[in-house]
């Protein structure tokens, strides 16, 4: 609850909980209402949804029940990004006003894979920089690869609980087939800092969790109109306290920049 301007939509990040999202709802929220978009299947015997297309279109049937009529303003945190990417393309084919898309730290589904020469430029980095413990260490991250590979993923019952591992199988089985389209509105990603780990070639750097990094998160080819704002804190830690407060101030800021005037928001009430 915040007041009378335009709503603002937030997805929940992969694993489908808002609750890390809360104290970021309350900071943006202080003069508008912030609605929280939680997984299917999170709690309850539901099945998560497999299908970005299908899940943006069920959160668009939620939406319009708070707000039948845009302008609409949108986002998501991590992989939650991609649901309201999803779903602002929706909403624009149906002839609606997106007047704000806010990615937190989300990445393009399909990145650029590193290279034979980048794999073993990181090798030799790692090796003058570790020694042999870069050995002893890779073969117990390869054991431990293995064994989590064989583990199968189960969906359970249970409402006592959240279905975490489900959630995340479907949201990997979802981003998999998913068509990146081009979005030719507003968008904003807003992501911490860059992990700049390796540098295997002038200007080419790869992160601690061996990804190229580039400053879009691979977005530009995509988003024309792309903004970047840099946060601090780390992907998990930018929606927490403290962290959180600079992005909830800068996030008002591009918010409250879009929103439509008294007019044409009376017009969208009618």
């Amino acid at each position: 609850d915040g007041g009378k301007k335009t709503p603002f939509f937030l997805v929940a990040g992969m694993f489908g909980n808002v609750l890390n999202l809360r104290h970021l709802a309350h900071l943006v929220g202080t003069d508008r209402p912030v609605y929280g978009l939680q997984a299917r299947g999170l709690l309850g015997g539901d099945q998560p949804h497999t299908d970005l297309v299908e899940a943006a279109r069920d959160y668009i049937a939620e939406i319009r029940q708070v707000q039948p009529k845009g302008p609409y303003m949108v986002g998501g945190f991590s992989g939650g990004g991609l649901t309201a990417y999803e779903i602002a393309q929706q909403l624009k084919e149906e002839g609606e006003e997106i007047v704000s898309l806010i990615m937190l730290d989300t990445p393009l589904p399909r990145r650029t894979p590193l290279t034979r020469s980048d794999k073993l430029h990181v090798h030799r980095l790692r090796i003058k920089e570790e020694g042999f413990r870069y050995f002893r260490d890779w073969a117990e991250r390869r054991i431990a690869w293995e064994i989590q590979k064989r583990k199968a993923v189960q969906f359970e019952s249970s409402t006592a609980e959240f279905h975490n591992k489900a959630i995340e199988a479907a949201f990997y089985e979802a981003i998999a087939k998913y068509e990146v389209k081009p979005w030719s509105g507003p968008i904003s990603l807003f992501r911490p800092k860059l992990d700049l780990r390796w540098e295997v070639k002038p200007g080419r750097w790869i992160n601690s969790q061996r990804e190229l990094v580039d400053e879009a998160n691979y977005w530009r080819p995509y988003a024309e109109n792309l903004v970047v704002h840099e946060v601090p804190g780390d992907h998990d830690s930018m929606v927490l306290e403290p962290n959180v407060r600079v992005l909830a101030k800068e996030m008002r800021t591009v918010i409250d920049a879009a929103e439509p005037d008294a007019e044409d928001a009376l017009k969208a009430a009618e």
